[in-house]
């Protein structure tokens, strides 16, 4: 019985240990969650094998669970054959007898097999397995251990999983935060850096955000400079005074962080330069590869910089990049403007100086006009020197200065003087405030142009290309002007000559048509065809010096014509009488009805006889002998319409536009006996022009005649209704009954031929004469015989013809005298001066005596005012 209840009592005791140790397990357990909490699952999964071996008494076991974030495999022994082991576990989840499993070596018990449990935990793929060489392993506490641990384990790692989830959440809520905090800074940063048009705009948003954004005390920004050799300072904050103006500009291979960033185009970051503390941040400033500068940060304490700062800085640096990027490109495209604006300024300056200079010969005032162009546009003063050339054909040279400031101009011309004083050779070239190009034309240097600013620096290539063409230009508006004084000046020498020519070829054919009319006088009978052939030549050559010094008037514009209310008919009438010799010699007949009706123009009736005679001389001449011309007149709505008609050569297609040019004759099938030196269509063209009529021609070709047709505006009708009244001088003037041997007349001439077959002529008519040679031998016997009459050679030695008819004047004895001026010289010029002079009128040699004996009875018929007539 005792020893029934010492059994017992042992039994109990055994129970009461195998209670508590189930309780420690159990409260192990429970002490397990918070044990495991915030554990990675690498750690708990290790705590979970510890735990069973210390309290299962293992000598093996091996966790593998495959978790949503990998696998988890854990063993005891670690060199443990762990697949082996998990195969021979297999058998060990049923509640039958346990698989065995051999150790890869013995126990600290020799013992080399052992007894295997395994328990799946709850919601977790995978398995635990354990072993122990105990014969009553597992016990039915230590399957239901093992399960709790499995289980407990499981819910552990699911904590840790939601944990875990939760931490990521709330660091990803963070990191949202953060980043929206950034992206709006960074869309503040953008809106700022849409309005900022510079570098330095650029510059201050940048350092502004930065600076507040990470909490740093010093910033700066540096651009590439030119030359691609160095880094210049845009903007800087935070820095003393005495820095920045050492570090205003920095070479690329300083051995700076921000000239280090810029080579190596990559952020640097660091707390400490070259053994001192300095926490800095320098990025480069990166467009599509190319690397435009640096932004640098300096802040007050040490830092890691981590990533997102890191991003930041970067991101605040992409900014700015792309922002001076588009800055540079704002300000590329606003200094092309203002080039393009320049470029047409001077364009324009360039066509208003063209305009000035080519339309003014005035070459001083149309300089002046250029200088105010240049002061203030492109100068605040001009300096113009120029050489002219003078009347008496030397060079002069003349100074225009011009400034801004009209009191100012004698300081700018004493300027450009010094310029142009030190000027060694005529090149352009720029000076500090200065610009001078020289005015040249054809390889010769004319002058110069100077022009100055205040403003040193202000004059680019581009001026000196400015100043250049204009100088050029001026040059040839100067070269031009001289060429023009030189053509007038040639212009004049011909005119000269041509009146010249004409006195002196004027002079022998004087004297030989006197000499015609006397042998007519002496012996009509004699000599009849050699007189009429000479007549003919001499009436050719005169008409020949006539066209000559009409054209030369015309084409200077020197005719006046002496217009009056005339009917065409009895210009018609006097045409065809002038032209009347060379039809009756070449035996054409003439056809020229009567018009229907007066056509009444206004107009010079001399000049418009001499039209239509030379278009009646023109067909003569190119028709063959016996021809027919046709004249006809009419009116045509408010023009009157003449034509003249031939059967003669006609013209070539190829001539006909050219018919009214000067010199032209080739091309047609003419008798070139008749001469001539193509000026008559061209005289006829030119007068009927000044009377604001046209003329045209037509003809169907060589052989088939031709038809010129000139066209008049009619006068409008008078008021009284009388028309057609004609105002041109009569044909032919009434005889008088004076007797010549009343009247002295008073030849002076320095040709002895022409004037004693003069005073020989006159004299067989009747009249008293008496002649001299020259102006003082003419105004001696004047004062002796007293005539009533002188007529006087212009061109007289000694004394010229003007002089003596203004000292005849003169003489209180000779009141009522008629002075004639009978010259060689029939320039307008010479009529006007003729008219100064004292003459009553102005004849051109040779007269024809016929003409002469007219002239002289009028004179002594009709006394005659001081007017010139021809």
């Amino acid at each position: 019985m005792e020893r029934t209840h010492s059994r017992l009592s042992e039994l109990a005791e055994k129970g009461a240990l195998a209670l508590r140790r189930q309780v420690n397990d159990l409260f192990a357990l429970f002490e397990l969650s918070s044990a495991w909490q915030g554990r990675e699952p690498a750690e708990f999964a290790r705590s979970t094998l510890e735990l069973l071996v210390s309290r299962l008494r293992l000598d093996v076991a091996l966790l593998k669970l495959q978790g949503t974030e990998g696998p988890l495999d854990c063993c005891f022994p670690p060199d443990l054959d762990r697949e082996a082991l998990l195969a021979a576990g297999e058998g060990a989840m049923s509640p039958g007898s346990p698989p065995a499993f051999v150790l890869p070596r013995p126990n600290i018990l020799g013992r080399t097999t052992v007894r295997l449990a395994a328990a799946t935990p709850l919601g977790e793929p995978g398995r635990i397995v354990v072993g122990s060489w105990r014969e009553n392993f597992p016990t039915p506490h230590e399957r239901h251990l093992l399960q709790l641990i499995a289980n407990q384990a499981a819910l552990a790692l699911q904590s840790s999983r939601e944990a875990r989830a939760r931490q990521r959440l709330a660091e990803e809520r963070g990191r949202l935060q953060r980043v929206n905090s950034v992206l709006s800074m960074l869309h503040s940063v953008s809106d700022g850096l849409s309005r900022a048009h510079t570098f330095t705009q650029v510059a201050d948003v940048i350092l502004s955000w930065g600076l507040d954004a990470m909490g740093a005390h010093a910033g700066s920004m540096y651009l590439a400079d030119g030359t691609g050799g160095g880094l210049r300072l845009i903007r800087a904050v935070g820095y003393p005074e005495s820095v920045l103006r050492d570090y205003a500009h920095i070479p690329v291979e300083a051995e700076l962080p921000l000239a280090k960033a810029f080579r190596q185009q990559r952020g640097i970051f660091g707390n400490d330069y070259r053994g001192r503390p300095l926490c800095y941040a320098t990025v480069p400033l990166l467009v599509d590869g190319r690397c435009l500068g640096a932004l640098g940060f300096n802040f007050p304490e040490p830092r890691p910089f981590e990533n997102d700062e890191r991003a930041f800085i970067q991101a605040l640096a992409h900014q700015a990049a792309q922002a001076c990027d588009r800055a540079r490109l704002l300000e590329a495209e606003r200094r092309a403007r203002l080039m393009a604006e320049a470029r047409q300024q001077r364009a324009d300056l360039l066509s208003e100086a063209s305009a000035m200079l080519g339309s003014s010969l005035d070459l001083e005032a149309a300089l002046t006009w250029v200088a105010n162009l240049l002061v203030p546009r492109f100068a605040d003063w001009a300096v113009i020197q120029m050489v002219e050339r003078t009347v008496s054909g030397t060079d002069e040279t003349k100074t225009l200065s011009i400034h801004r400031e009209r009191v100012k101009a004698g300081l700018a011309r004493e300027l450009g003087l010094s310029l142009l004083s030190t000027w060694s050779e005529p090149r352009s070239c720029i000076t500090n405030n200065s610009v001078l190009a020289p005015i040249a034309a054809r390889g010769r240097v004319l002058g110069a142009i100077v022009l100055g600013a205040e403003e040193v620096g202000r004059y680019d290539p581009e001026a000196l290309e400015l100043i250049e063409e204009l100088g050029l230009r001026a040059g040839v508006a100067l070269d031009n002007a001289r060429l023009y004084q030189e053509a007038r000046q040639a212009d004049r020498r011909k005119d000269e000559f041509l009146a010249m020519l004409g006195h002196e070829l004027r002079n022998p054919l004087s004297p030989m048509v006197t000499a015609l009319q006397l042998m007519r006088l002496k012996d009509g009978a004699s000599f009849e065809r050699e007189r009429t052939i000479i007549e003919r030549q001499v009436e050719h050559l005169t008409r020949l010096v006539d066209d000559l010094l009409d054209v030369s008037r015309i084409t200077r514009g020197k005719v006046q014509l002496k217009r009056g209310r005339i009917d065409l008919t009895a210009v018609l009438l006097k045409a065809a009488e002038m032209a009347g010799p060379l039809l009756e010699q070449r035996a054409h007949f003439l056809e020229m009805p009567p018009p229907a009706g007066p056509l009444v123009v206004d107009g010079d009736p001399a000049r418009l006889a001499q039209v239509l005679a030379n278009l009646l001389n023109n067909a003569a001449k190119y028709t063959d002998p016996g021809g027919r011309i046709t004249v006809t007149a009419e009116g045509e709505g408010e023009q009157a319409v003449v034509r003249v008609r031939d059967n003669g050569a006609g013209i070539a297609p190829n001539i006909l536009p050219r018919i009214f040019d000067m010199f032209v004759q080739e091309g047609r099938s003419i008798d070139r006996s008749q001469g001539g030196l193509g000026l008559g269509l061209a005289i006829v063209r030119s007068l009927v022009e000044l009377h604001g009529g046209t003329v045209s021609v037509h003809s169907e070709g060589l052989g088939r005649g031709s038809e010129f047709v000139v066209r008049l505006p009619l006068a409008a009708p008078r008021h009284d209704g009388t028309e057609g009244e004609d105002r041109s001088p009569p044909s032919e003037v009434p005889s008088v009954q004076e007797d010549p041997g009343s009247l002295r007349l008073l030849l002076v001439d320095d040709n002895r031929d022409s004037v004693e077959l003069l005073t020989e002529f006159l004299g067989s008519k009747g009249y008293v004469t008496r002649m001299a040679l020259d102006g003082p031998g003419g105004l001696e016997a004047a004062s002796a015989f007293r005539p009533h009459i002188a007529l006087l050679d212009v061109g007289l030695p000694v004394m010229d013809g003007y002089e003596l008819a203004s000292r005849l004047r003169q003489e209180p004895s000779l009141k009522g005298i008629k002075l004639v001026a009978i010259t060689g010289y029939g320039q307008d010029s010479d009529r006007h001066r003729a008219h100064a002079a004292g003459f009553d009128l102005h004849l051109v040699k040779p007269i024809q005596p016929g003409q002469l004996l007219r002239i002289l009875r009028e004179l002594a018929q009709t006394p005659v005012e001081a007017e010139v007539r021809d």
